[in-house]
C-alpha cells in the first residue's frame, strides 16, 4: 500500500505532463505540503493532514467527473490536488494552555497556529503560486479560485463572482462539492 506521498506523486507523474509542471514539483517538495495540517482544528489537523485532504478531494473529483462531466484527468488532477497550496508554509506548531475538562487543570497542548507570510486570499494565492510555474486554464482558475465555495470571505463581503463562476463553469461547482465531501464526510472534524 502506498503511503499518501507516494499516491500523490504517482497521481502527478501520470497524469500532469504541462510545461513547467517539474519546477512547481520541485518548489512543493521543497514546501512543508507533506507535513502541514490540512487546517489549524478542524478537518485533518494534523501532520500529513494537507495531502491527506487533497487526496481525498482528488478520488471525490474523479468520482463526480465521471458521473456528469469529463474534464481531463489532467485537470481533475491540477484542481484537485493542488487547490489548497495556499497553505503550503502556513501553519506553525505552537502551544496553547486547554483546560482539562477529567482534572479541571490547565495543560499545555500543542497546536497548530496561522504563520501567515503572503496574505492575498485563499484560493487566489493558491492560483497565484501555481500560475508561477503552470499556465492554467479559465475553467481550473475559476474551480481553484471558487473551491471554497459560500465559506469564502469574499462571498460574505457581498462579491457575486462566486455565482457567476458556478454558473459558468461546472468544474467549480464539482471541486467545491468535492472539497465538502473531503471535509465533512470523509476527514475526521475536531472542535
Amino acid at each position: 500500500m502506498l503511503t499518501g506521498k507516494e499516491r500523490f506523486w504517482e497521481i502527478c507523474k501520470s497524469q500532469i505532463t504541462r510545461p513547467g509542471i517539474d519546477a512547481f514539483y520541485k518548489w512543493l517538495d521543497e514546501s512543508d505540503f507533506f507535513a502541514a495540517p490540512a487546517s489549524s482544528r478542524f478537518h485533518s489537523c494534523y501532520e500529513g493532514g494537507l495531502v491527506e485532504h487533497s487526496l481525498n478531494v482528488y478520488d471525490s473529483l474523479v468520482r463526480l467527473n465521471a458521473a456528469s462531466h469529463p474534464y481531463s484527468d489532467e485537470t481533475v488532477a491540477i484542481v484537485a490536488l493542488f487547490h489548497d497550496i495556499c497553505k503550503c508554509n502556513f501553519y506553525k506548531k505552537d502551544t496553547r494552555n486547554v483546560k482539562n475538562n477529567e482534572t479541571g487543570q490547565w495543560e499545555k497542548k500543542e497546536v497548530w497556529s496561522i504563520d501567515e507570510k503572503f496574505p492575498f486570499g485563499h484560493g487566489e494565492k493558491s492560483c497565484i503560486i501555481l500560475m508561477g510555474y503552470v499556465k492554467l486554464t479559465t475553467d481550473e482558475l475559476l474551480a481553484i479560485r471558487h473551491h471554497m465555495g459560500g465559506f469564502d470571505s469574499a462571498v460574505k463581503g457581498g462579491d457575486y463572482s462566486l455565482t457567476r463562476a458556478f454558473e459558468k463553469c461546472p468544474l467549480a461547482v464539482m471541486l467545491h462539492m468535492a472539497d465538502l465531501e473531503a471535509t465533512y464526510l470523509k476527514e475526521a472534524v475536531k472542535v
